[in-house]
Parts: C-alpha cells; sequence; structure tokens
C-alpha cells in the first residue's frame, strides 16, 4: 500500500532540478515511502497515462474548438469530429497530428474557459514529439507502397496540410499540398476515389478549396501553377454536383464563383504565352460577364435549404421544402442597390443569419472574385484593353473596380463588429478580406486598420497564423504601392508569394552528438 501522505520536494532537491531546468513536481519526483512495507519509488504520473491525457485532452479541443472552424454553419452535422470512443480503430499520426494542431490553436485563443490540464502544464515540451512522430510515421507511410496512396494516408497528408498551414504561410506548406495531389494522380484522380470511397467528399472539398486558392496568389510563372490549375479545371467531372460540397466547409464560395475563379486561375497560368493572347483575351470577356451576372439574391434563397453535410458524410444535403422559398422584398432590391447602399451597410451583425447570411456571403463573394478578376487578369498585365469592348462598349473597368470595392469593403463591416461575428461568420470569407486589402489604397489608413483588424480577429478566432502572415503581405503591398510615386512599379496581387521571408532554425549540439541530431532532424522530414 502506497501512503497517501503528500511530500514537498527538499529545498535541495528543488534547487538543483531547477538549476537543470527541470520541472520540479514532475521531472524529480521525490520519493514517496511506504510506511507500513517497503520505501518504494513511485511516480505519482506514469508518463503513458500523462501521454493518453494529453491525446484525451487534444482530441477534446478538437472536437469542441477547433472542428467548428471547418464547417461553414455549426450547428449543421460535422464529419470532421472525432469519436473518442473509437480511438483504437484512428491511426496514430491521425492523432498525432490532431494534438498537435489543437495545441497551437489552444495557444491563439487566450481563453479562459478551456483550462490546460496538469499534463498538459507539466509536459509542454512532449507536445512537440507529437508532431516528430507524425511527420516519421507519414514519411514512413509514403515509402511504402502497400499504404502509400491509400484513403488513410491521404488523410494524414491533408491534416498535415492543414496543420502547417495554420503555424504559418510562410511554411513550406505547399510541399504537403503537391503530396496530396500525386496521391490523387496514382489513385486515377479525384472521380475514381470518391467513387471507391464516397466519404471521401469532405477532405476532397478541402484539398479543392486549397488548391484553387492557392493558386490565386501564385505568380503565373511558377512551376506549379499550370498543373495546379490545368488539373482544377476538371474537378466538375469528379461527380455531379461537387462543388456543393464547398458550401459545407468554412469557405462557402458559391459553385458559380468557385468556377470562375478556377477559370481565372487558368487564365492567369497562360499570360506569359503570347500565342495564347487570343484565347485569354476572350475567356476574360467571359468570365468577367459570369461573375457579373451571379445574383446573389437567388443563390440566397436556393440556400435556404442548406443543410450542410448527410450525416453519413456522403455529401450535402437541402431541405428542397426551404430551398424553393424566396427572399422578401426588401432582399432583392437590396442585391441590386447601388454601392452607397451596398445589402450588408445597415444590417448589424446579429441579424447576420439564415437567408441574410447567404446573401452576405453571395454579396462578398461576388465582389472579392469580380475585384481578383479585374486586377489580376486585366489591371495587372501590361497590354492594351481594347478586347474588353468587343462586348460592351460602355464598360469602364476603372469605375467597376470603384464601385465593387466600395461594395465588398461595406459589405464585410458588420462581420468583424465584434469577436463573437468573427468566430461565427468572419471565418467564412478570409480570401475577400485579404482582396480587400489588396485592392485599399496605400494612403486609406481607416481601411487599412480594419482589414488588419479583421485578419488579426479570424487568426485568434481561428488559432491559425494564416491571417496574421496575410497582414505581413498587405503591409508590404501597401509600401510597394506608396513607392509607386517614388518611380517604381506597383505590387501586384500575385506578387506576394516570392517576396515572404525564409526562416532557419539553428540548432547547436556538442561536436559528439551531431551526427544523431541530423539523423533525427531527417527522419523528421526537415532539414531540405
Amino acid at each position: 500500500m502506497v501512503s497517501s501522505r503528500r511530500l514537498e520536494p527538499s529545498d535541495a532537491n528543488r534547487d538543483a532540478a531547477e538549476a537543470e531546468g527541470g520541472v520540479v513536481a514532475r521531472l524529480r519526483p521525490d520519493l514517496v515511502p511506504d510506511d507500513e512495507l517497503y520505501g518504494i519509488a513511485w511516480d505519482p504520473i506514469p508518463s503513458l497515462y500523462a501521454e493518453a491525457q494529453m491525446i484525451f485532452d487534444g482530441l477534446h479541443y478538437f472536437n469542441e474548438r477547433v472542428s467548428g472552424d471547418l464547417i461553414s454553419i455549426s450547428s449543421h452535422f460535422n464529419p470532421f469530429q472525432i469519436d473518442t470512443r473509437q480511438i483504437n480503430k484512428i491511426p496514430r499520426v491521425y492523432i498525432n497530428l490532431l494534438v498537435s494542431t489543437s495545441t497551437l490553436h489552444r495557444a491563439m485563443q487566450g481563453d479562459v474557459s478551456f483550462v490546460r490540464s496538469s499534463a498538459l502544464v507539466q509536459r509542454d515540451q512532449d507536445l512537440y514529439q507529437f508532431r516528430i512522430r507524425a511527420l516519421q510515421d507519414i514519411n514512413h507511410r509514403i515509402g511504402n507502397p502497400d499504404v502509400q496512396t491509400s484513403d488513410s494516408t491521404f488523410m494524414c497528408v491533408l491534416c498535415l496540410l492543414l496543420s502547417t498551414m495554420a503555424q504559418s504561410a510562410y511554411t513550406d506548406w505547399r510541399v504537403h499540398l503537391e503530396g496530396a495531389r500525386r496521391i490523387i494522380q496514382l489513385r486515377g484522380g479525384l472521380k475514381k476515389m470518391i467513387s471507391q470511397n464516397p466519404f471521401l467528399k469532405p477532405l476532397v472539398a478541402f484539398f479543392m478549396i486549397i488548391d484553387v486558392g492557392a493558386a490565386t496568389t501564385t505568380p503565373s510563372s511558377h512551376e506549379c501553377m499550370a498543373p495546379a490549375t490545368s488539373m482544377a479545371l476538371h474537378y466538375w467531372k469528379a461527380e455531379t454536383d461537387i462543388f456543393q460540397s464547398i458550401l459545407a466547409i468554412s469557405a462557402p464560395y458559391p459553385e458559380e464563383l468557385f468556377q470562375s475563379l478556377i477559370l481565372v486561375n487558368y487564365l492567369r497560368s497562360i499570360s506569359g504565352k503570347p500565342e495564347l493572347a487570343s484565347r485569354r483575351q476572350a475567356g476574360t470577356r467571359m468570365v468577367l460577364a459570369k461573375i457579373r451576372s451571379f445574383n446573389p439574391t437567388e443563390w440566397a434563397a436556393r440556400m435556404k435549404g442548406f443543410r450542410g453535410w448527410k450525416r453519413n458524410g456522403d455529401g450535402v444535403e437541402f431541405d428542397i421544402s426551404q430551398g424553393t422559398r424566396s427572399l422578401s422584398r426588401t432582399d432583392t432590391q437590396s442585391s441590386s442597390s447601388s454601392p452607397a447602399d451596398s445589402p450588408m451597410t445597415t444590417i448589424r451583425s446579429s441579424e447576420i443569419s439564415g437567408s441574410h447570411l447567404w446573401l452576405t456571403v453571395g454579396v462578398i463573394y461576388r465582389a472579392a472574385i469580380l475585384l481578383y478578376t479585374i486586377r489580376t487578369l486585366i489591371l495587372d498585365l501590361p497590354e492594351g484593353k481594347e478586347f474588353l469592348y468587343e462586348d460592351d462598349s460602355t464598360l469602364d473597368i476603372e469605375k467597376l473596380r470603384a464601385q465593387t470595392y466600395e461594395i465588398l469593403s461595406r459589405a464585410l463591416v458588420p462581420l468583424f463588429h465584434d469577436i463573437d461575428c468573427a468566430r461565427r461568420i468572419g471565418k467564412l470569407v478570409f480570401f475577400p478580406v485579404f482582396v480587400c486589402g489588396m485592392e485599399t489604397s496605400p494612403d486609406d489608413n481607416e481601411r487599412q486598420e480594419f482589414v488588419t483588424r479583421g485578419l488579426q480577429m479570424l487568426g485568434q478566432t481561428m488559432g491559425t497564423f494564416g491571417p496574421i502572415s496575410a497582414i505581413d503581405e498587405l503591409r508590404r503591398k501597401w509600401a510597394a504601392d506608396t513607392a509607386v510615386s517614388e518611380g517604381h512599379r506597383p505590387a501586384g496581387m500575385t506578387s506576394v508569394g516570392p517576396t515572404a521571408p525564409r526562416f532557419k532554425l539553428v540548432f547547436r549540439v556538442p561536436p559528439s552528438a551531431l551526427a544523431a541530431g541530423k539523423s533525427a532532424i531527417f527522419a523528421a522530414g526537415a532539414g531540405r
């Protein structure tokens, strides 16, 4: 029998442990003698128990706080939640990634409602081991022909991609994106993958969003741009209404606009080929007309019946009886109002729900993608604009850009009224906020401050450094635009990627441990 009497470490032991950088209560526990039998060296928190506590604590936090950021409407069914009752059936590599992702998310919250467990407080350093193990396991899987293209490997690579992007936009997340693309190609394409396992649709939706979104800030000359945009052109063949699945995740592009964005990225990828100029110009006119014809009011009426993911995860579902209802006359009039009276200008953040939510999303994404198209296919290209007037001789592209920018910036304001609104709704419009920032003039300090504050709120509420990294890029863009008056060329929207700084981690180890240290770093997938 072990005595329940609690013994405090002696001052001498405490000083010695602190001098070695240890945590007294955890790393240097005093012996707990058994007064009736023998003296037993007993660890009050066994290592396996502490690890299990960290795992269940991390998975609980993932379910409660992280998984909700992955879907558009928190009240809908969430296929990304983990069933802890079936934890023995979940690949350990996936568990390691989820725990490390939860740790980062928690660190950015400053939220006292989730008190850290004693195991996490005492063993922070062990949490890094979860990610290292995950990297090692994924490397092992990729090197094993039997599982390198399996569903579980694809799931783990996508989870690693999301986790890496959450740490910073400057990390090598593109390596993981290209890894996922290679798995899809080896599996015979998205259509074959989905036909073999329909329950992969939530993961496929995330891959499509990340792939298309990554292309928006990738230079047209980048080696990955052509294969990525060409692959995206064929997404629609994977399954009928495949783009509807995007509505259920935290970047709910309207289907028509998402297809337009795919086409814009492809047209950008051929902008450096003079022999394809006529094709690009015809495509620019077509996509410009398609985006302008998108009606947010009609789309919001259809979205009234949207119910998110099906319970089995095999696609999304609509309540047809709800979706056929029309918006009110006021809503219909507001969608066609002038830029000065954009539909969201007079709506308080607390009122953005139901039909107003989807109307907001439709208006914002239409404006953002239209601005992106005008900037990247027209204004940033050093060529004449005469080709634009073949279909519409009255088109004033600068006026259209200015009006669209006003609509976007005004529609975003209510979404960042407070931290709760940013958590519920602001998370849906990361790309539009970034586009708004890229279109903000360098002397508009008020809107620069709004965009910066909005991205900071997104970073905090979503537990990711992506929006924080976007702030750095926007500030670099604004500084470059300010330098135009000094004779420098203005920075384009897709010039933000190559200028991102690269960082190095320097490890100081004894010469005798150098070989072992290098082996550990390379085994973890780093040190390239």
